[in-house]
This record gives C-alpha cells, sequence and structure tokens, in this order.
C-alpha cells in the first residue's frame, strides 16, 4: 500500500505524486482513443509509467511511430531486462494515479475495463525548468499512438516479458 503523504520521501512523493503520473495516463490514453476511435485498455495503464518514467527508456524512445514497438524493444532489449520488476514496483503508482483520475472526473472505466477519458482543455506549462516534463508529456502521447497499432493485451504483456 502506499504510505501517507506525510511519510513519504519527498522526492518520491514530487516525482511519482498522482496528479503527474494521472496527466501523464491521461495523455497516453487519450492519444490511444483518437488513434482508435476505441478505449484505452485498462492493463495497458500499468506499462505506462514503467516506460515514460524511466529516463533511459524514454530517452531512447524514437521520435515518432513509424517504427513498429516490437522491434524498438527488441533492439533496446537491454532496457526491458527487469521490466517486468520496474512494473510491479510502479503498480502502486499507477492505481493511485487512477483513482485520482476518477475522483477528479477526469476518466471513466466502462463495463469492458476500458478507459474513457473525459474532455479537458489540457494546460500547458511553462517555465526554464519543465523541459523534462514536457518531453514526458508528449512521449505520453506518442506511446497511446503506439500502443494503439497492437490490440491484443497479451501480445504487448508477453513481450515486455510480463506474466500474470
Amino acid at each position: 500500500m502506499i504510505k501517507a503523504w506525510n511519510q513519504r520521501n519527498p522526492i518520491v512523493a514530487n516525482l511519482l505524486n498522482p496528479a503527474f503520473c494521472g496527466e501523464v495516463l491521461r495523455r497516453t490514453a487519450d492519444a490511444y482513443n483518437k488513434a482508435t476511435n476505441t478505449n484505452f485498455p485498462f492493463a495497458f495503464s500499468f506499462i505506462v509509467l514503467p516506460i515514460l518514467l524511466h529516463k533511459d527508456t524514454r530517452d531512447r524512445m524514437p521520435k515518432t511511430t513509424r517504427s513498429y514497438l516490437f522491434a524498438w524493444v527488441e533492439n533496446n532489449e537491454d532496457l526491458f531486462y527487469n521490466f517486468s520488476i520496474r512494473a510491479r514496483q510502479m503498480v502502486p503508482f499507477t492505481k493511485e494515479s487512477i483513482l485520482f483520475l476518477l475522483q477528479n472526473d477526469l476518466i471513466e472505466i466502462d463495463d469492458k475495463s476500458q478507459i474513457i477519458v473525459k474532455a479537458r482543455r489540457i494546460k500547458r506549462y511553462s517555465g526554464d525548468d519543465l523541459e523534462e516534463v514536457d518531453t514526458i508529456l508528449k512521449k505520453s502521447e506518442m506511446l497511446g499512438k503506439w500502443l494503439s497499432h497492437n490490440s491484443s493485451i497479451n501480445s504487448v504483456y508477453s513481450f515486455f516479458r510480463i506474466t500474470p
């Protein structure tokens, strides 16, 4: 279980806060939904943060979705050696972020366990020290489009070596 805010390490609390992580998830789901005209599979939520918040993985992501996700993973296999462990460690933060989005009426989950993103005006962040935040948010949209080319949740999970 996630610790109470006053018991969290300030660095972890700031980096993995549910508002920011939720926005990363929301943008990924929104990009997926727009690309497919369907809703984002809930199960995909658990691979978003381990990919996008891991700097080395994020930095090696291509600039466009022209390359295939599976080919990129194969070409960067060293990034995914312990991916299942990284994904498992991020589960509590992913759940907390989803709860934040639900509580703030930014998403809903349908009866097929898919995420519906509610219409929202996207806030633009500005400042000299927000380059990394902007990069993460842009990559989240790209990841959503990339995942839209892969409809099989089981295939994606097995390719990332994640088992139930």
